[in-house]
């Protein structure tokens, strides 16, 4: 998978802040922190919150101005033995729509 272009720092600041707050607020005792972020709070259904997680890694790889290459590596390497295969398909897809064409 191939990705060009730039990104718009400030839309992925902002992703980035809205999924991880959302994340971070599974129920009503983080009402207070929701509200704060902008953000609900409550359960998430895993599927939701599978996918909210492999876009996180994505703007966040964004963020750290990783390219492709560099987020593939980090994958490969960071638990000894791990399937990363699927998560970094996924997390890619992410990173890739997350472009903007120049």
């Amino acid at each position: 998978m191939s990705c060009v272009g730039a990104v718009g720092r400030k839309g992925v600041w902002q992703r980035t802040v809205q999924l991880a707050g959302r994340l971070a607020c599974p129920d009503e005792r983080f009402a207070q922190c929701a509200e704060a972020v902008g953000v609900e709070y409550g359960p998430i259904l895993e599927p939701d919150r599978e996918q909210m997680v492999f876009e996180l890694d994505a703007v966040v790889a964004h963020l750290y101005g990783l390219n492709e290459g560099q987020l593939t590596h980090i994958f490969e390497t960071f638990h000894e033995g791990w399937d990363y295969q699927e998560c970094l398909e996924r997390v890619l897809e992410h990173f890739c729509e997350r472009k903007e064409s120049k």
